[in-house]
């Protein structure tokens, strides 16, 4: 069943699982095994489950329970449960409103605009426009220091090709950018910027110092992948085309899930999943990806509608656990596709979705490379 994690396309094997079963056992490239949930409603019902834990703690430590991070990096949203993750998530929750999200537009509109007047004729789409953007946008959000700024884009690559084998570059990049965050905490940031509102959390106490490196750890790498993906599947399915960018990014997110699985999940205790039992401690793997195209949801589930509506998808999470940062992502992706329209109108990509390559981890997914030609 690797295969299923390994493949460039992985969604005629979800298929087929969804069609045979909604719990399986699989052995995850890294080795452990997981049970994997692919049907919808048992993911979406899971993903706020009480009775499944985030916190590696509480994994039987026979199962599949990710990628270790040190201390100083792992005390973040995705390795944590009430109360603690809901004192984590007030911290960065006001950043992050509507309205906060819908002032940041403009800006993140104008980031956009600029990096796609600047690429040059013949452009890669990932490597020159989706990898940069949302570098920008999160440094000018936190804000990044200037060697942060520069250094970014090469750790996100290591971290985004982990894979087994490739632990120790891994490991080398986290050091790095350990260091480069606790410079980044110590800079002074500006009043009313991520940062500053992090660190007098960290002076009130209500964060302790490995939980605030750790949130912007989360905050780079996280929410990063997240949007590169995102991003340049939306120029993949978009860019030629004149569909409505709001409705046509809930498509992409659907169809093309950036994230393929939500964070690892722990039973607490013994419980039963469609009959199936899972021993406490046990790792259950719930299938976004999978569960996007259920058919018993979706109409026509494997066919991409840009004006699908409603679009109820899980690629960024549900629940406690969503991401915080969806809003943002989507004005991102609506962004870089709108300003590729207005500022090179003949562009065209040398791929299209049925030739374009893949790349990311059994994890997340995206594409590996746009090339692009002035049309």
């Amino acid at each position: 069943m690797t295969d299923l994690f390994t493949a460039s396309d992985p969604f005629a094997a979800l298929a087929e699982l969804r069609a045979a079963g909604p719990v399986h056992r699989v052995r995850t490239p890294d080795g452990p095994e997981a049970w994997l949930l692919t049907r919808y409603a048992d993911v979406r019902g899971l993903l706020g489950d009480q009775r499944l834990a985030l916190n590696r703690e509480h994994s039987n430590g026979a199962d599949y329970a990710g990628f270790d991070l040190p201390p100083q990096l792992d005390a973040h949203l995705l390795n944590s449960d009430p109360p603690r993750h809901t004192r984590l998530r007030r911290e960065i929750a006001p950043s992050f409103t509507a309205q906060r999200v819908r002032a940041m537009a403009p800006e993140v509109r104008a980031v956009a605009g600029e990096l796609a007047r600047s690429l040059p004729a013949d452009v890669d789409l990932v490597a020159d426009f989706a990898v940069v953007l949302p570098v920008r946008v999160i440094a000018e959000l936190l804000p990044l220091p200037a060697e942060a700024r520069r250094d970014f884009a090469a750790w996100a690559d290591a971290l985004l090709r982990h894979s087994p084998g490739s632990e120790p570059r891994a490991r080398d990049t986290m050091h790095d950018m350990r260091r480069i965050i606790g410079g980044a905490l110590g800079s002074a940031p500006p009043d009313g910027t991520l940062l500053s509102g992090l660190l007098t959390a960290r002076a009130g106490e209500r964060l302790d110092s490995d939980e605030l490196t750790s949130m912007v750890f989360y905050l780079l790498f996280v929410w990063y992948e997240i949007m590169v993906h995102a991003v340049s599947s939306a120029v993949l399915r978009l860019l030629g085309t004149g569909a409505s960018l709001d409705q046509g990014v809930e498509e992409v997110l659907r169809f093309h899930p950036p994230q393929l699985l939500a964070a690892p999940r722990y039973a607490l205790a013994e419980l039963t999943v469609d009959g199936v039992t899972v021993p406490a401690g046990d790792t259950l793997l719930l299938s976004l990806a999978s569960a996007n195209r259920d058919e018993h949801v979706f109409d026509d589930a494997e066919a991409f509608s840009p004006e699908r509506s409603p679009n109820p998808h899980l690629s960024l999470g549900h629940g406690i656990h969503a991401c915080p940062a969806s809003a943002l992502t989507r004005v991102i992706a609506v962004a870089a596709v709108e300003a590729l329209r207005e500022a090179r109108p003949g562009l065209s990509l040398a791929v299209t979705p049925e030739t374009a390559t893949w790349r990311g981890n059994f994890r997340h997914r995206g594409p590996a490379t746009l090339p692009s030609s002035p049309g």
